[in-house]
């Protein structure tokens, strides 16, 4: 798996666009800190409403419905199916922070378009475009370009990126005893078979041993060099 952000990669990214203080800027901040931290699709991140953020404040876990859901084709001939399962992500401190965040960013993002912000819309799409409709996966992706550029970091990184690095996090940082079945769980994989791309060479490896490999060998120095050194020195 090389597709995930390393860690001083996710601290850039989220201090360059948290460093710019505009409603978009602060709807982008919250939008990829809840991508990181609860290990969405960008789709289906995109889909959840008003309401469903609000629930989930209360009741600890965000619901995302299968109708929102990455479908998936089983089964042959006859028996074949399309078929995608409900999913629940649990609210975790960060997540929650940056669930509250996009709220704020919402109600922020109406007010700046000149349109009504006292009440929400439970129905309402979280997360807004400037104009106040729902934010496109088009658009989203678009705007991660840009930041990922103001911060230097890999041109041809997507916003699936931060999905794979909830992932990688937990792979790196858990101690439970099967980490690989958390992250199948965060991700809602029907199969441990999808979450085993994740168990194999990591970036930091391949970079560590590439490196070792292209270390230029230390030339030693004879015993009349040495010498030459040390009168030069002394000289």
């Amino acid at each position: 798996m090389q597709r995930y952000f390393l860690l001083e990669e996710q601290h850039k990214l989220l201090e360059v666009v948290g460093g710019i203080n505009t409603p978009i800027a602060r709807r982008d901040h919250a939008l990829f800190r809840a991508l990181l931290h609860s290990g969405c699709r960008g789709g289906e991140f995109l889909a959840v409403t008003v309401g469903a953020t609000m629930r989930a404040l209360v009741d600890n876990y965000l619901f995302i419905p299968r109708e929102h859901r990455k479908k998936k084709t089983v089964g042959e001939g006859s028996m074949r199916r399309v078929i995608a399962d409900d999913h629940s992500v649990y609210v975790t401190v960060p997540l929650r922070e940056a669930l509250e965040d996009l709220l704020r960013a919402h109600a922020d993002t109406l007010r700046a378009a000149g349109l009504e912000s006292d009440s929400l819309d439970p129905d309402a799409p979280l997360v807004i475009s400037r104009e106040g409709g729902a934010l496109t996966m088009r658009a989203m992706q678009l705007r991660f370009k840009e930041w990922l550029v103001t911060a230097g970091l890999p041109r041809h990184a997507t916003p699936h990126w931060l999905r794979h690095t909830r992932a990688m996090n937990i792979m790196r940082s858990s101690s439970a005893r099967d980490p690989r079945g958390v992250v199948k769980s965060v991700l809602g994989h029907r199969s441990i078979e999808s979450t085993g791309v994740y168990t194999g060479v990591t970036r930091e490896e391949v970079e560590s041993a590439l490196n070792t490999v292209d270390a230029a060998p230390r030339r030693r120095l004879s015993l009349s060099a040495k010498r030459r050194v040390y009168d030069a020195a002394n000289a």
